[in-house]
């Protein structure tokens, strides 16, 4: 028994996965360059995370907040990473991409030789570089000086290195260098049919033709890698390829993107128009740090999240509308919408899907005389003659087959073949038209007619691209369209449109009622009964009988109804009526008014045993039949709904989600940033949540999602007095210009709008900044000295992202430094020794006291600058204590010459003394000399 339940249990979730492949979310991506110029050549993420995009007149650098554009002389074709060093081919040469020390991005060109070829590419063997350029192969030392030039007849082809051997295509044949010298290695290589380019995967190297050939090479054999992969590159025309996340991912000139499992060669999924690509033309891919691939297409730019728990469901060819609401029933999809009712199911009939995609435009032409057209036995009768479309779209695939064929041994390829095709196509279907016309009989002459016209546009859908479309939409007739609404029943799952209410069994529905603009349903699965309500009262539908009866029970509109026991709750916009249900029939047993004057929508629902009503502004408990306050919001939300399970979900002021009555995973409430505004919840399980909003259907599966790669902060540039600052080091600011501003950047794409920034500087703040969104740190002013600004920033998924420092000075005036208090010191030496001087040679004593008292006077007004500037900081900037420190060096000047004075005349009295005493030894020396 317990075998059968593994095997019941294995199957339910194998069923259940069916139904939950769902497509990658895309955000797309406006590029501030004229629509003419929508040429992009390659794309790259640089060391900081962010965008770099290559396209005919320039370079582009994004963020995710700003464009700026980066100066090159030349249309650049190719970024490469080799090694540690980010390398440029453009039309004029090779350049190597330099930050400064605030990560600002320049390009230098290494060396300059014209390229004229579709085919380039840059390696590295050893110690030397090796240039593929107009079929020739250069090789350089590791400064870029040119040491030797490889020509051929046949022109090279592709140039790679394998297992540290390096290896190039002369035409078809597969060469090795060997101490400089090539050898032909007579090993296969497709013919008739040219090179596109080369990717190296984890273990072996492959290669791309334009035929649709994909060969893989393990340095002894070429294989035909995947027949699948093959098929599909055969269609849709391969343009170019990488290496990203152990897949290989190469994009297409009709057929998106396509992504393969490397091991098994099985395409995973594919990128293209039908799951919300712009364009099937891509041109350039790349991917970022936080797996999120980049796709280049005449339209702009497309970001594809990989690896988020969120998955977009409709893109689904069949759906039909905007999405109103899911429901999730017997391992199927159910999607209500403003067309009516759609399931999701697997695709089996692929000829039936090619129909669905071909695209109708309806083209409206204004009431005019309609001109007298030709007999139908003209020139063109029966040259084109179709019963239906399909014939029509049939004929156009085959002719347009043929003329692929010849254009291609004309030599035509890649989008040169495109526009081709897409002309001959154009005066294909100009002539069936014409041949229509004469076709038909006008009865009346000139008769105006208003006329609108379908045109259908043919888009060849290949097979291997049909085949990458696992699920497709089926509409179930018979149901009215806008679908609000579904709740499932044992009976079936109940439908409730703005026209009626419907009873869908299987893929058969039947309509059970046809009350009109129906507000708020709800299912009593004891007595198998189904409560309704709209703008006429309160109805009962019995769903155990076929007669579907429907039953009045109340006049007054309620906008949101409960059951609780024998008793039912319902709430108007003004007022919470109670009925007593017994048996068939309810009988009002109490109705309570509530203030509502602006006529907000409120829900009513039950926590635990009690009853409570949500309105924006707070919570209220049914209590003894009387509403009281159970809390209020600090804030009035924003926003709240009801799901299927009537859990009752609520966006607070700050714009995070919760429950009410059940516990919100921190995970899903910051990942609901991303999600547009909500209609709609269908909760299966805490791991499985379908969200309805406006034009999506988003699945949340968080089982298979590993930890979110956050973003790198950095310092992406620093403005002094409004001026750009380019610097190799760290910040020095003149004293008189120490306005400074920092600019941070932290390259994240889906969270964009939640990046927050703090900072502190030690001496500046007393403590961090509040957390902010501005990207912009501003100081007006800083005094002199050296400082370090601390930087933290996080995102809505994590507490902190990254932590880093700053470090700048802000240098002193001339009068603070070092060198001019040397100055001042010897200075005042100088005077303090002639002031010595003058009073101890008995000079004019004006002289002296004058010159001793200005001496003073200059070294107090020092004292006094040295106090002013080193106070400066410490003390309010006040004029106060400049005051007060200045009289009190003038009211010391009198006390300081007093004490200077006798100590001079100490000074004096000492070296009197000692003067005295040594002329007396003279004149006794000399006495004793004369005797």
């Amino acid at each position: 028994m317990q075998k059968l339940y593994l095997f019941l249990f294995i199957t339910f979730n194998s069923l259940l996965l069916i139904a939950q492949d769902g497509d990658v979310p895309l955000n797309h991506f406006n590029v501030p360059i004229p629509p003419q110029d929508f040429q992009f050549n390659d794309l790259k993420i640089d060391e900081q995370g962010r965008l770099l995009v290559a396209y005919k007149k320039g370079i582009l650098q994004f963020d995710g907040n700003s464009w700026l554009k980066i100066d090159i002389t030349s249309s650049p074709l190719k970024f490469l990473q080799i090694a540690n060093r980010t390398f440029l081919l453009a039309k004029d040469g090779i350049y190597e991409k330099q930050d400064d020390y605030f990560h600002q991005t320049k390009f230098i060109q290494v060396f300059s030789i014209p390229i004229t070829s579709n085919v380039v590419d840059l390696i590295q063997q050893n110690s030397k570089y090796y240039l593929l350029v107009n079929e020739e192969i250069i090789s350089f030392d590791q400064d870029f000086k040119k040491l030797k030039i490889y020509e051929s007849q046949l022109g090279y082809k592709d140039i790679f290195t394998f297992e540290n051997k390096l290896y190039a295509f002369e035409g078809n044949y597969l060469l090795e260098n060997v101490d400089g010298t090539w050898i032909d290695l007579n090993l296969f290589a497709p013919e008739s049919t040219d090179f596109l380019f080369s990717l190296k995967g984890l273990k072996k190297l492959y290669f791309a033709y334009d035929n649709g050939d994909f060969y893989s090479f393990d340095g002894k054999e070429f294989d035909p890698y995947s027949s699948e992969l093959n098929e599909y590159l055969k269609e849709n025309y391969p343009l170019a390829g990488k290496f990203l996340d152990e897949k290989l991912i190469i994009s297409t000139l009709s057929g998106g993107v396509v992504l393969v499992n490397e091991k098994s060669g099985k395409i995973i999924s594919t990128i293209q128009s039908y799951n919300g690509l712009p364009t099937n033309e891509v041109n350039a891919i790349t991917m970022d740090f936080q797996n999120g691939l980049w796709l280049a297409h005449p339209y702009g730019l497309t970001r594809a999240s990989l690896d988020i728990p969120f998955s977009d469901f409709q893109f689904y060819p069949g759906l039909g509308g905007l999405p109103e609401v899911t429901l999730f029933r017997n391992d199927t999809l159910w999607v209500g919408t403003t067309e009516g009712l759609f399931y999701l199911k697997e695709v089996k009939d692929y000829e039936t899907l090619q129909k669905k995609l071909v695209e109708k435009v309806r083209i409206s032409v204004p009431n005019q005389p309609r001109a007298e057209e030709e007999d139908a036995d003209g020139f063109l009768e029966g040259l084109f003659s179709f019963d239906d479309d399909s014939k029509e779209e049939e004929f156009l695939k085959e002719e347009l087959k043929k003329f692929r064929s010849k254009y291609r041994d004309e030599g035509i390829r890649f989008k040169a073949l495109r526009e081709k095709l897409d002309e001959k196509e154009q005066q294909l279907k100009d002539s069936i038209q014409y041949a229509n016309k004469n076709t038909k009989k006008i009865s009346n002459k000139g008769e105006k007619i208003a006329r609108s016209q379908y045109r259908s546009v043919v888009k060849t859908i290949d097979v291997s691209r049909l085949k990458s479309i696992k699920f497709e939409y089926q509409k179930i007739n018979n149901v009215k369209e806008h679908v609000e609404s579904l709740v499932d029943t044992e009976f079936g799952l109940i439908a409730r449109s703005n026209t009626g209410i419907s009873l869908i069994r299987s893929e058969t529905s039947e309509q059970i009622s046809n009350l009109k603009m129906v507000k708020k349903l709800l299912y009593e699965p004891e007595k198998s009964r189904l409560w309704l309500s709209n703008g006429l009262g309160l109805f009962s539908i019995d769903l155990s009988t076929n007669e579907f009866k429907v039953t009045q029970h109340s006049d007054n509109r309620f906008n949101d109804i409960i059951i609780q026991g024998d008793q039912l709750f319902a709430l108007g916009n003004n007022f919470l009526e109670i009925f007593t249900i017994e048996n068939d029939k309810i009988t009002t047993s109490k109705q309570l008014d509530i203030t509502n004057n602006f006529s907000e929508e409120m829900l009513i629902y039950q926590q635990e045993s009690e009853i409570k009503l949500l309105k924006s502004d707070g919570i209220f408990t049914l209590n003894s039949n009387e509403l009281e306050i159970d809390s209020s919001f600090s804030k009035p939300v924003k926003y709240f709904l009801k799901d299927q399970e009537n859990n009752i979900w609520v966006l607070s002021a700050k714009d995070e989600w919760g429950i009410l009555n059940k516990k919100l995973s921190d995970q899903l409430k910051k990942w609901l940033h991303i999600i547009p505004p909500l209609k709609s919840i269908n909760k299966i399980s805490d791991s499985t949540i379908f969200f309805t909003s406006n034009k999506r259907v988003v699945r949340w599966n968080p089982s298979s999602i590993t930890e979110y790669p956050f973003p790198n902060t950095f310092i992406d540039g620093v403005m002094i007095e409004n001026k750009w600052v380019e610097s190799d080091d760290f910040v020095k600011l003149n004293h008189k210009e120490n306005n400074l501003k920092v600019i941070l950047s932290t390259p994240e794409y889906l969270f964009i709008e939640d990046v927050e920034y703090q900072y502190f500087v030690k001496g500046l703040m007393d403590e961090w900044s509040s957390w902010s969104k501005s990207r912009e740190i501003d100081f007006p002013y800083i005094p002199t000295g050296d400082y370090k600004l601390e930087i933290k920033a996080r995102t809505i998924l994590n507490n902190e992202v990254s932590q880093f420092n700053f470090e700048f000075e802000v240098l002193p005036p001339y009068w603070q430094t070092w060198w001019f208090y040397s100055l001042e010191i010897a200075f005042f030496s100088i005077l303090i020794l002639i002031s010595i001087r003058l009073n101890t040679t008995n000079q004019s004593s004006y002289l002296t006291k004058t010159f001793t008292f200005l001496t003073l006077i200059l070294f107090l007004e020092f004292l006094a600058t040295i106090l002013e500037n080193n106070l400066e900081g410490y003390i309010e900037d006040s004029p106060v204590y400049t005051f007060v420190i200045n009289v009190v060096l003038a009211l010391s000047i009198t006390p300081i010459e007093r004490g200077i004075s006798k100590l001079l005349v100490v000074f004096n009295s000492s070296r009197s003394k000692q003067l005295i005493i040594e002329m007396r030894k003279n004149q006794k020396n000399k006495k004793n000399e004369q005797n």
